[in-house]
């Protein structure tokens, strides 16, 4: 007879002949299902079921948390696909253009006139700048002009005081007309032939001193050349030669030659004395000796002025000027004669012609400029003296030169300028010549032809030799 024995909770099993063994009866420990497996009822025993169940309610909350109910080994095999799939994308999309080619913009050259010219800014000259003043000193008592206001040839501007110079002028007359009735009165002694011969002289010289007067006046105004007033003036001289020797002819003759020398020599006293006293009472107006435009006004009424100082400085009219001081390497392409193109900064659209007239025939050491005037064409109402202007001077033209915008042209500033070309679906190098430039063209002289595919710099600049294709043309 066999005994048995069991704990508590045990059940016995037959594991084979003559061999028993003991298993646990109660409730089994709860496996967690995998994910998916969905939730399982059974167990043995009245706790186990609740311990499953309350197992697998936790293993579910951490698959839904770690992203759903698929196995995690098939989870991170769809993971490393997507990243391979991004990365095989990403590839392709960074190494296109070595399949593709870069997409550039080219640009066609043309042929048409090109223009060279050098821009530079300057100002406006006066034709000549005339310093007005008094010889004198005095008080001033009338002004007649003002800045901006315009003065003809022989205006008088300015009128100092002359009481004491129209005294000294009246002095001077009776003192020559007392010389005169002395004269008057010896000469009725003379013979008659004496005495018409020296009536005619005086007749002539007082004649040509009127003429003489009057052209030295025109000459001052500037109406009547030196040459013809030289001609007066020596019709003056002649005239005073002749009355000489009438009075030589007239004192053989007199019944006294000492009474008429000495009247003779009062009568030339009297007669400087008057044009002494006359010249200085011209001497109290101050004259504009030509027409122009009053620039500045240095006088008032009642100022005391002093012999030598500046009155008012007037603006002569004549051609108008400008200046400019472009930079000395433009030296070499300006020549007298070249046309221009003006603009004063203060009236921007009203453009004008002018024409190189003088280039200095040094170069500022300072400044490393060169001094170039130029003559407007035709008068412009609007410039004023000192007025900053912006002249364009056109140097050099071609009609008909291959052009291509400046901008295609690379290293244009060195000495050897280049331009990359779209041929063959590859960007090359081609070093070119160039000729005039202008503003916005420039003349390619050598190194493309007319029908060359210029890739334009606006497109990002492909290294050279990299594969590229024409995405849009241009012109130049």
């Amino acid at each position: 007879m066999v005994s048995m024995a069991r704990s508590p909770g045990s059940a016995l099993r037959f594991a084979g002949p003559g061999r028993i063994r003991a298993s646990r009866v109660g409730p089994r420990q709860a496996r967690p299902a995998p994910c998916g497996s969905g939730a399982r009822s059974g167990g043995r025993g009245g706790a186990a079921p609740v311990a499953l169940a309350e197992a697998r309610r936790t293993w579910h909350r951490r698959c839904v948390s770690a992203g759903g109910s698929m196995k995690p080994k098939r989870r991170r095999w769809v993971r490393w696909g997507a990243a391979l799939a991004l990365a095989a994308g990403l590839a392709l999309w960074l190494t296109r253009p070595l399949w593709y080619g870069v997409p550039v913009a080219v640009i066609a050259p043309r042929t048409g006139p090109v223009a060279q010219t050098v821009v530079s800014s300057g100002r406006v000259l006066a034709s000549a700048e005339l310093r007005l003043g008094a010889v004198i000193a005095g008080v001033a008592v009338t002004v007649t002009a003002r800045e901006g206001e315009r003065v003809a040839a022989g205006q008088v501007v300015v009128t100092l005081d002359d009481a004491e110079a129209r005294a000294a002028v009246a002095r001077a007359e009776a003192a020559l007309a007392g010389a005169n009735a002395r004269r008057q009165g010896l000469e009725a002694k003379l013979a008659p032939g004496a005495r018409e011969a020296l009536r005619q002289a005086r007749a002539t010289l007082a004649q040509a001193e009127r003429e003489a007067a009057r052209d030295r006046e025109l000459i001052a105004q500037g109406a009547r050349t030196r040459a013809e007033g030289e001609r007066t003036e020596t019709a003056l001289a002649m005239a005073r030669s002749e009355l000489r020797q009438a009075q030589l002819d007239a004192r053989a003759t007199a019944p006294d030659g000492a009474d008429e020398a000495a009247l003779a020599a009062t009568e030339a006293d009297a007669r400087a004395a008057l044009d002494a006293a006359r010249a200085r009472l011209e001497l109290t107006r101050v004259v504009a000796p030509a027409a122009g435009v009053v620039l500045t006004r240095a006088v008032e009424p009642g100022d005391v002025v002093q012999p030598g100082a500046t009155l008012l400085v007037v603006a002569r009219d004549g051609a108008q000027r400008l200046v400019i001081e472009p930079d000395e390497k433009n030296l070499q392409a300006l020549a007298v004669g070249q046309a221009a193109v003006a603009a004063a900064d203060a009236y921007p659209d009203e453009r004008f012609a002018a024409r190189v007239s003088w280039i200095a025939p040094a170069v500022d050491p300072r400044r490393g400029t060169i001094e170039v005037h130029l003559e407007v064409a035709a008068p412009v109402a609007l410039l004023k003296p000192d007025m900053t202007v912006s002249v364009e001077i056109e140097v050099a033209r071609r009609e008909r030169a291959l052009t291509l915008p400046r901008s295609a042209i690379r290293d244009l500033a060195s000495g050897a300028p280049w331009v990359l070309v779209a041929d063959g679906g590859r960007a090359v190098r081609r070093d070119v010549t160039v000729g005039l430039r202008g503003d916005e063209a420039v003349e390619v002289r050598d190194g493309i032809a007319a029908g060359a595919a210029v890739i334009s710099p606006t497109t990002g600049g492909p290294a050279v030799g990299a594969r590229v294709r024409v995405a849009a043309a241009g012109g130049g």
